[in-house]
């Protein structure tokens, strides 16, 4: 096994072993009756609840998720068709995957703070929105920092016809989308906490979506006249 998935694997260890605590915390804690939140909606209050027992299930549910997510990012290495690609530009691959598990591990902490507090203070727990988005948002300007890092990959980067068929557009892409990707990160975190409504919710998602266009657009007229674009394969079948 190739150092970086180890220690992509530990990181994703330490996330599961960190959720099951958290978990197993929330579960001792938890009030016999009641409803709690497991669901929170695009003005960032809660608009869907459980009994104890399925929050119980939710909270154990997310771990999981964790670890299957770990292990999704454990395999693209052994089948991407461009894997020593990746293995080339590992450092931000590994990033980028402890930067997926520290988010989901906020995410489960968050939920497990906010199912405890809903009984004292049932305002409260409007404000897990703004701090998923908050933390997706440092996530964005990780990944955008190790963009013009990367290497041509099937799973990983600005994939479009025109970056896969060439490593100089891929590499001129991939400088472009970096910053923009740190910018729609930078912009996303400060909406995080000055926003409501539905624009707290669209805001991030507006603002990546945004920059992954402008990303794809330039890549084509970058393809246009790289001299190593792909002319066809030359076969008569």
């Amino acid at each position: 096994m190739k150092p970086f998935i180890r220690n992509g694997l530990l990181i994703t260890a330490g996330a599961v072993v960190a959720g099951a605590a958290i978990s197993a915390a929330a579960t001792l804690s938890l009030p016999a009756t009641g409803t709690f939140p497991v669901h929170w909606g695009a003005d960032g209050a809660p608009d869907r609840w459980a009994d104890r027992a399925g929050a119980v299930r939710y909270l154990w549910t997310m771990p999981v998720i964790t670890l299957a997510v770990g292990l999704v990012l454990a395999a693209v290495p052994f089948i991407d068709p461009r894997k020593d690609n990746i293995e080339t530009g590992r450092r931000g691959y590994v990033a980028v995957w402890l930067g997926v598990m520290v988010l989901l591990t906020c995410i489960h902490g968050g939920v497990a703070l906010q199912m405890l507090q809903t009984g004292d203070d049932p305002g409260s727990s409007g404000q897990m929105v703004r701090w998923v988005i908050a933390a997706t948002a440092i996530l964005m300007v990780v990944i955008g920092n190790y963009l013009p890092k990367t290497r041509s990959s099937f799973f990983f980067g600005i994939r479009t016809p025109w970056t896969l068929s060439s490593d100089l557009v891929w590499e001129k892409t991939h400088r472009v989308a970096g910053p923009l990707f740190m910018i729609a990160g930078a912009l996303g975190l400060v909406g995080a906490f000055v926003l409501s409504g539905i624009w707290l919710a669209l805001q991030l998602s507006v603002l990546v979506i945004g920059a992954a266009l402008i990303s794809a657009v330039y890549s084509y007229f970058a393809w246009r006249n790289a001299p190593d674009r792909d002319h066809g394969t030359n076969l008569t079948v």
